[in-house]
């Protein structure tokens, strides 16, 4: 089996030797690449629907549109607001958030969709 690894800034993803998507934190990006990959992979998992749904709130915030409030998935909690995106581990209460500019969550769930769909194309 060949393994893709690709990634962004802060993260890469690859499918793990298991069958499901991993990601990293690329070298250099800190907790923000840590808290990232671990929202990505443990929230948005496998789910296209879904990265692509964050995208879409990504874009009505940056039209001006009122932004949804908090999301709470598997481990994270996501907050879109006109100053970027706000993701927190909300299984420790004392977690701080991290915050991304929405060019970062961009090219992050980018390259987590391009991941999904050569999974889809070369299942294991």
């Amino acid at each position: 089996m060949r393994r893709t690894t690709a990634g962004s800034g802060l993260i890469s993803a690859r499918r793990h030797p298991a069958g499901h998507l991993e990601g990293r934190a690329a070298r250099g990006s800190g907790r923000r690449g840590e808290v990232l990959a671990s929202f990505l992979q443990s929230d948005i998992q496998g789910d296209v629907a879904a990265a692509r749904a964050l995208l879409a709130e990504i874009g009505a915030t940056e039209r001006g549109e009122a932004p949804q409030p908090a999301a709470v998935g598997n481990a994270y909690s996501v907050t879109v607001s006109p100053t970027g995106v706000a993701v927190r581990n909300a299984v420790l209460d004392d977690a701080p958030p991290e915050h991304y500019d929405f060019n970062e969550m961009r090219q992050a769930l980018g390259v987590w969709i391009a991941a999904i769909e050569r999974a889809h194309r070369n299942p294991a």
